[in-house]
């Protein structure tokens, strides 16, 4: 009995142990310094929509300010971020997107050249557990925009989910798979006039 009581012991301090050690790697300035290092991402992406629908596709990510979603068959629709602007391409191949200033989404914040999480008052909520951290940020300037919620795992602060919740209440969620960091992603990638210029020669 006390051979049984010692060993809950020993995996309780462990376990305390273990949480500390993850709340300090994943501090906010650590997170901070993650996201402002997250120059170039490339993954797949499985998304759920606010109506519960299910889409899937490759994700690019080049910061400051560019992102790519890029949705597989039967979706096939294009949703670049870069200028400032988010535009959304239909699967028709129809040359003119829907376009909306990108600083109206909440996922603009993440976007920016440097993410400060301790000073910027960003942050409006944030959880660490053994499984994940969970940061939820929220422009305090315009809190109707919005806000984004993000998934780390991992050893280190490494971005697995991020959940867009509109101004109106719905919510997208995204959840990144087979993460890849490669050294540079070409700008023309992230182009809506040269996307625009290349649907308008096919058509």
């Amino acid at each position: 009995m006390k051979m049984n009581f010692l060993k809950l012991q020993l995996f309780i301090v462990f376990l305390i142990i273990g949480s500390i050690s993850k709340a300090d790697q994943y501090s906010l300035v650590n997170v901070s310094q993650y996201l402002t290092k997250l120059k170039f991402l490339k993954a797949d992406f499985s998304q759920t929509n606010a109506d519960g629908t299910k889409s899937s596709g490759i994700i690019l990510i080049k910061r400051p300010g560019r992102m790519r979603f890029e949705y597989y068959k039967p979706n096939k629709t294009l949703v670049l971020v870069s200028a400032g602007a988010l535009a959304i391409f239909d699967p028709k191949g129809d040359e003119a997107p829907i376009t909306y200033p990108i600083k109206n989404n909440p996922i603009s914040l993440i976007l920016k050249d440097e993410v400060d999480l301790v000073n910027s008052g960003i942050v409006e909520n944030y959880k660490v557990s053994i499984e994940e951290a969970v940061l939820t940020i929220r422009d305090p300037k315009h809190p109707e925009r919005g806000s984004v919620e993000l998934a780390f795992k991992g050893a280190k602060p490494e971005l697995k989910k991020f959940t867009i919740k509109n101004e109106n209440g719905s919510s997208t969620s995204l959840y990144l798979k087979n993460i890849e960091y490669p050294p540079n992603i070409s700008n023309a990638l992230f182009s809506i006039q040269l996307e625009k210029k290349n649907r308008k020669s096919l058509n």
